[in-house]
């Protein structure tokens, strides 16, 4: 099946310079994407040289969680509400997403088990045990479970474990500078990832529930999020920026760039929340943006 023909985005929104930007986001290779770069950005710069194989297995797997995800929600027609383009597209295409999913799923075996160093296999084999709970609860128990283990929380610390996880394996038992600055560097991550996942969420709403969507959320840190998303983004820019320098001194490598990307990526956040409510841009996009605005680490690939 063409391209084309896959990904169906309603007319409206097919404006020919956003077209890739919408493949990416329905195909679902957006947060793969962030993760893999996130990844080898960490692992550069604590002077880590990541082989293919753990970066294409981080990609790949990533990916198939997301398809996972978004099958499962449209299953539920209790959350029909809840439902977005990227769903529905997987609705629509599902026999061809399966099709496409298998040969990536034996693909990453295969790098699990033939390519994968023993302390990272044991460590992804940890935090799958964590994803499969977590898929349970939240596709058994939905909304009843999200009341006390908020969905946004969760997701930003899982993928904050999971792009840590290939410097980590490589790490030197001895490297305390190091381990700090990994530790450091994946708490950006997460912190990152939690105000997307809050922002995605409180964008999504339609704009005419709008004032009464914050009433809705379930859970306390995701609504506290939602109210004070600008000023969280902002407390993240500064904590960033103000943490470069020192990582610097740590590593003497890159660090300080990698942070003033995450402070960039705070900011972005911060700036497209304050142009939404008036903004004629559908959330469609702005979801899309979202998760562009992670993409920051790439500059520093491009630069050197």
């Amino acid at each position: 099946m063409a391209l084309t023909q896959l990904v169906a985005v309603p007319a409206r929104r097919r404006l020919p310079i956003l077209i890739p930007a919408e493949y990416w986001h329905l195909l679902s290779l957006d947060a793969p994407c962030v993760a893999t770069i996130w990844a080898w950005s960490i692992a550069r710069t604590l002077q880590i040289t990541l082989p293919a194989s753990p970066l294409l297995i981080l990609f790949l797997g990533t990916w198939l969680l997301y398809v996972a995800d978004r099958i499962l929600d449209g299953l539920h027609p209790e959350n029909s509400f809840r439902l977005r383009d990227r769903h529905f597209f997987y609705l629509r295409h599902r026999s061809a997403i399966f099709t496409a999913a298998l040969p990536v799923a034996i693909l990453l075996t295969w790098l699990v088990l033939l390519h994968m160093q023993a302390r990272a296999r044991r460590a992804d084999a940890l935090l799958f045990v964590v994803v499969a709970v977590y898929f349970a609860l939240v596709h058994q128990r939905g909304r009843a479970i999200e009341r006390w283990f908020p969905k946004e929380l969760l997701v930003a610390v899982i993928a904050a474990a999971a792009i840590a996880a290939p410097a980590w394996s490589r790490l030197a038992p001895s490297d305390v500078e190091a381990a700090v600055a990994l530790v450091f560097l994946a708490a950006l991550f997460a912190s990152l990832c939690w105000l997307n996942c809050v922002a995605i969420d409180k964008w999504e709403r339609p704009l005419e529930i709008q004032v009464r969507a914050l009433t809705h959320v379930t859970n306390r840190t995701t609504k506290w999020g939602q109210q004070n998303l600008r000023l969280v983004g902002a407390l993240i820019a500064i904590a960033a920026a103000a943490a470069s320098g020192a990582l610097f001194g740590i590593t003497q490598t890159f660090a300080a760039e990698l942070c003033l990307a995450g402070s960039a990526s705070a900011v972005f956040l911060a700036a497209l929340d304050r142009a939404y409510p008036d903004s004629r841009i559908s959330a469609f996009h702005f979801r899309i943006a979202a998760d562009a605005a992670l993409l920051t680490p790439v500059l520093l690939i491009a630069l050197r």
